[in-house]
């Protein structure tokens, strides 16, 4: 059977492992009603357990993404019941040669040598970047393991060692320095007696979006990464993902070389990307339009988002669970309901019927960990996006993830 004929539904792919039969699923089915996840349904009723449940959803993810044939994810899967083991370490046991994965192991155990993570966390990361799909240095910003800085320098140390500028030893000793001191990788290898790496002025592609504020720093980590587990461009990743279109990425690389040239600042080159991104118009200026061109000051949240203010709207928009319509009239009764609003805003939420009360408890309670400090608003759209898979007790997934509460 074709890889495209193969459904990957949690279901299809529970019953082909043996883990769980076709009628143990029908009748879970029956008694979910769509309220609750097939997957949830099964472990309340002890047919299936946690460590079951994650494997079918890491397995899911590996298939839709094409690096994984179906077959060999459910040999996977059944050996999660005999072994006791995760999914992920049945596949490292087997041999893996899904090539991002391998990436990213490679890279995590350069955090874990390096001092930044301890054997309990990488594993924890890695589990949860293969469940959701994100990059294993995206995972360990948010969980809050490692800052972008230190992030960042963790995938430069990965990039000089695949291509044998540095020994591993050096980059682990590197990356540790970085990590201590808060210093860019580049210049403790520099002021350790290394040779330069970047000319003097150069400033990576990456470095210019985020100056332009045309990407987010968490959002680029992910692109290098990405970029550099699959051997293509970060222009092409940019692209491919939709972050910026082909005209946008020729302005930017065209103002990288006029920096690199010594014929404009980087922020001069910055305030020219983000006029580019508006007008949809080439970086085809003159020297005295570029000049013309002032900074403009970065916003002060990462997110542009303040924890203060944020509320049970922005938390839906965020997540993308409401419709902009809907959002908008929520917003009216924000504003129009004075002290009563929070009761009537609810009302008005409930009535939403694809807003169960489970997600409703579990965005409220969430709403109150932005509040309280305990993660940031980018940080919960992250535990809400695995929540979705899990269900359950908000607390055990943040608990899951690694936030402490």
């Amino acid at each position: 059977m074709s890889q495209s004929n193969v459904k990957t539904q949690i279901g299809d792919l529970l019953a082909g492992a043996g883990l769980v039969t076709a009628e143990n699923i029908s009748a879970a089915l029956s008694m979910s009603r769509g309220r609750m996840p097939l997957g949830r349904v099964l472990i309340d009723n002890g047919l299936l357990s946690d460590l079951e449940l994650n494997g079918a959803l890491q397995a899911q993810n590996l298939i839709r993404e094409k690096f994984i044939s179906t077959e060999r994810a459910l040999e996977i899967l059944a050996a999660i019941r005999t072994s006791g083991e995760s999914f992920l370490v049945n596949l490292y046991a087997g041999g893996c040669d899904i090539e991002h994965i391998n990436f990213s192991r490679g890279l995590g155990k350069l955090f874990q040598d390096a001092g930044i993570v301890d054997a309990d966390q990488l594993h924890t990361a890695m589990e949860t970047s293969v469940l959701s799909g994100l990059p294993i240095v995206r995972v360990l910003v948010l969980q809050r393991l490692v800052t972008e800085m230190v992030a960042y320098a963790g995938l430069t140390a990965q990039l000089l060692l695949r291509e044998k500028k540095i020994g591993y030893d050096q980059a682990v000793g590197s990356l540790k320095l970085s990590h201590m001191h808060g210093e860019q990788i580049e210049e403790i290898l520099e002021f350790g007696g290394f040779k330069r790496y970047r000319p003097e002025g150069s400033v990576r592609l990456g470095e210019l979006l985020v100056l332009s504020d045309l990407i987010q720093e968490i959002d680029l980590l992910s692109c290098v990464e990405k970029s550099m587990g699959e051997a293509k461009p970060l222009g092409q990743i940019l692209v491919d993902d939709g972050i910026m279109d082909e005209l946008l990425l020729a302005s930017a690389l065209r103002a990288q070389s006029y920096i690199q040239t010594g014929q404009l600042e980087p922020l001069r080159a910055a305030g020219m990307l983000r006029q580019c991104a508006r007008s949809g118009q080439p970086l085809e200026f003159s020297v005295a339009d570029m000049a013309a061109i002032k900074p403009v000051m970065m916003r002060p949240h990462a997110n542009g988002i303040d924890p203060h203010k944020f509320g049970l709207v922005d938390l839906l928009e965020l997540l993308g669970l409401a419709f902009s319509a809907e959002v908008d009239q929520m917003r009216l009764i924000e504003l129009e309901e004075g002290q009563a609003g929070p009761e009537i805003l609810q009302e008005y939420i409930a009535k939403l019927d694809y807003l169960d009360r489970d997600l409703l408890t579990a965005i409220q309670q969430g709403l109150d960990y932005v509040r309280d400090g305990i993660v940031t608003p980018e940080q919960l759209t992250f535990v809400m996006h695995v929540w979705l898979w899990r269900r359950g007790p908000l607390a055990d997934t943040m608990s899951m993830l690694g936030y402490k509460l």
